[in-house]
């Protein structure tokens, strides 16, 4: 079934003539009752009545109310796709890493919703080594991702840096020696989790083996548990600073472990973003236009 088919079949309809219907559609009137007559032996009905003017059979009636909602989905897609408008059906999957998500992504998403009020969009958090997973094999549009350096074999657009902090409780020492860290647990989100690497990076500078961790899947659960001298744990000052337990705990900074990085990943070839991606990365750019650590890579 053509496009083309159900468009003069609904011209006839409403003009009442197959001639008058070939004018409006700049074609000849054979072309018309041809496509009008495919239509009829495709679906094996009759469509038509053919008298002055044509009017529709019950079959055409209700043929007619498809023809409508196909040809405005048809027009959607169109105004989607070759006008830039926003897909108002397809929300674009996003992932995020729990920490940007508890403290960087409400200020971008609502001043998304301010620019935007009908972007639609849903969030997922998972660790940084599944969302580069999910991006490549295209289940989310893009993921906010925490690396060193670009993700190979992705397009990379680097939003934020973050400084990373040792935590501990009120009774540990100030000054954490490789005696009493030897002795620790760290607390962790499960395996892939960039803050995971950066504890091992934190105990080879003190010559010692990688630490036994406990997983958690809650960050407000890592620092209660850290609070309560359960263990250590690594993580963004950003969020230990705004956490419900930043006064029950000590901030050790880690200078030699260095900053991370906060990087937008997305499909490298741009063609088979979603119109909906194009509209958040331009909005992305918008917000990050006065940041000068701000580049668009691809790794």
């Amino acid at each position: 079934m053509q496009i083309k088919s159900l468009e003069m079949f609904m011209a006839v309809v409403k003009l009442g003539s197959f001639s008058e219907a070939a004018k409006r559609l700049h074609t000849v009137q054979s072309n018309v009752t041809s496509h009008i007559k495919k239509l009829e032996t495709e679906l094996k009905v009759e469509l038509l009545h053919r008298q002055n003017p044509i009017q529709p059979t019950r079959a055409g009636i209700q043929l007619y109310s498809y023809a409508e909602k196909m040809l405005d989905l048809q027009q959607e897609l169109l105004d989607t796709f070759c006008n830039t408008q926003l897909a108002a059906r397809c929300p674009l999957e996003i992932g995020s890493m729990e920490t940007t998500a508890a403290v960087r992504l409400p200020a971008l998403f609502r001043d998304l919703q301010e620019s935007a009020p009908d972007f639609p969009f849903a969030l997922s958090t998972a660790p940084s080594r599944e969302l580069i997973d999910l991006v490549k094999i295209s289940k989310l549009d893009c993921a906010f991702v925490a690396n060193h350096a670009p993700i190979e074999g992705m397009f990379n657009f680097h939003v934020w840096t973050e400084k990373l902090v040792l935590i501990s409780s009120k009774k540990a020492p100030q000054q954490l020696s490789k005696e009493y860290l030897v002795q620790q647990k760290f607390i962790a989100f499960k395996q892939g989790c960039s803050y995971r690497k950066a504890i091992d990076s934190f105990l080879s500078s003190f010559q010692l083996p990688a630490a036994n961790i406990i997983e958690m899947g809650s960050l407000d659960g890592i620092v209660s548990c850290v609070s309560l001298d359960v263990g250590l744990a690594i993580l963004p000052v950003s969020y230990v600073q705004q956490s419900h337990f930043a006064d029950r705990v000590q901030i050790h900074d880690m200078d030699f472990v260095g900053d991370i990085n906060t990087y937008l990943i997305v499909d490298k070839d741009m063609s088979k973003w979603a119109t909906n991606m194009h509209h958040f990365f331009e909005h992305l750019q918008t917000m990050s236009h006065s940041n000068a650590n701000t580049e668009a890579v691809c790794g």
